[in-house]
């Protein structure tokens, strides 16, 4: 049973916003049950999905024009099925039993970034850390890129020392493998090592910052900065060592960045690695969510089979086990086409969380007719009259929660979603 406590002295104090719900009533809440230390695989399908294609079907009601397909369910999970979107059916049939999908899931803006802070942060302000930061900031500080980022959507706070970006044109592959820049005009192409020639230098740097070490690193700041310097290059060496980070645009595909991220946590290169696919921001031409879904559906299928097909660390199972992956987008689509076809942007999305010895084959949360979020029960996840509107920050602190991670530290007054980890 799950122990009850009240808001912590430091909560009430350090929290303005916290001005309505029970927290800052101070009544008593479920404090969540954290579980094992989970590794993150945090999937963005940016630009905002459209519900209706498969996690919340909506099919013959005048309120919402939603796409053609049937009502399935398939290992405890019920989604929307259709010759067109052949990809999507394919990962249910070998997934669903490990799936949680949750709807109804409020994030309260129309702007895609503030959707985007609120549901990857928990919080209205871009310069919190994100879910992933947070977890390899508290499980994995040690590791050579805590928190390898190979999307663009991403917030790393006061934790950005341990995340690594690949950037928005895969900088970082660039950076690592010279091969794959591409010299500005004008300029000669960068002079490339073979692999003798390579160690020689690597040498020739480590033998140098060993030798200003002892004269001048020692103590105090100097040997700080000389030790960073050293462990970076051993940082460098596994980097490469999960083979071609690749060049310029490289990380775009999201099958690509789905075998990076299982090298990286398999080397226990990363504790947490986001990845990212899109754009679903259909404004015009919504048939276009088809095209979107099957490239997300295809690259998770990818993700999981990698994940799945990799020992686990901590024995027994798969490193599938130990990693739970978290697929969101930042918002929903209007429930009416727009006069150009396609739809606007809409306050209430969906998720998909699985993995990480979480359970599956099951919906939770629901919507209306008119595609606003039901209300529902945190513990259990079930539709109830009785419940609340399940919000960003309840999403993020319960998927801290299912990470290992106290919410309470980082999210103090978001009462957490349970039913993640029940």
């Amino acid at each position: 049973m799950r122990t009850m406590r009240t808001l912590r002295r430091r909560s009430f104090l350090g929290a303005a916003a916290a001005t309505v719900g029970l927290g800052a009533l101070g009544l008593p809440r479920a404090r969540a049950e954290v579980g094992a230390a989970k590794n993150l695989v945090l999937v963005v399908a940016y630009g905002g999905w459209d519900t209706t294609y498969v996690f919340d079907p909506k099919p013959g009601l005048a309120s919402i024009d939603a796409p053609t397909g049937d009502i399935v369910e398939v290992g405890g999970v019920q989604f929307f099925d259709d010759p067109s979107r052949p990809a999507t059916r394919a990962f249910f049939d070998a997934w669903a039993d490990r799936c949680t999908v949750v709807n109804g899931l409020q994030v309260q803006s129309l702007v895609h970034a503030d959707c985007s802070k609120r549901l990857l942060t928990g919080t209205q302000s871009d310069t919190n850390p994100d879910v992933g930061a947070i977890a390899a900031f508290v499980h994995g500080a040690e590791r050579p890129v805590p928190y390898f980022v190979l999307g663009q959507t991403s917030y790393a706070g006061p934790y950005a020392s341990i995340s690594s970006r690949a950037g928005t044109a895969n900088q970082l592959g660039t950076l690592v493998d010279l091969q794959y820049g591409y010299p500005a005009d004008g300029v000669a192409a960068p002079v490339l090592l073979d692999g003798d020639e390579q160690a020689l230098v690597r040498a020739h740097v480590a033998a140098r910052a060993e030798r200003v070490r002892a004269a001048r690193g020692l103590a105090g700041e100097n040997r700080s900065r000389i030790e960073a310097f050293i462990a970076s290059l051993d940082r460098g060496d596994v980097l490469r060592s999960i083979g071609p980070v690749g060049g310029l645009e490289f990380t775009r595909d999201l099958g690509v960045q789905a075998d990076l991220a299982v090298d990286a946590l398999d080397r226990e290169l990363s504790w947490a690695v986001q990845i990212e696919t899109g754009s679903f921001d259909t404004h015009t031409d919504n048939s276009m969510q088809i095209v979107q879904h099957e490239l997300l559906f295809g690259g998770l299928a990818q993700l999981l089979a990698g994940l799945d097909g990799r020992p686990g660390k901590h024995g027994g199972g798969s490193l599938l086990d130990e990693t739970v992956v978290a697929v969101v987008s930042e918002m929903g689509r209007t429930p009416k086409l727009n006069a150009g076809g396609g739809k606007d942007h809409w306050p209430v999305t969906s998720a998909l969380v699985l993995g990480g010895g979480l359970p599956g084959g099951r919906v939770l949360g629901g919507t209306t007719d008119a595609l606003a979020a039901r209300p529902m029960d945190l513990d259990t996840g079930a539709s109830a009259e009785s419940g609340v509107q399940l919000q960003y920050g309840n999403f993020a602190a319960g998927l801290l929660a299912a990470l290992g991670v106290d919410p309470e530290d980082h999210l103090p007054n978001a009462e957490p979603f349970h039913a993640l980890g029940a």
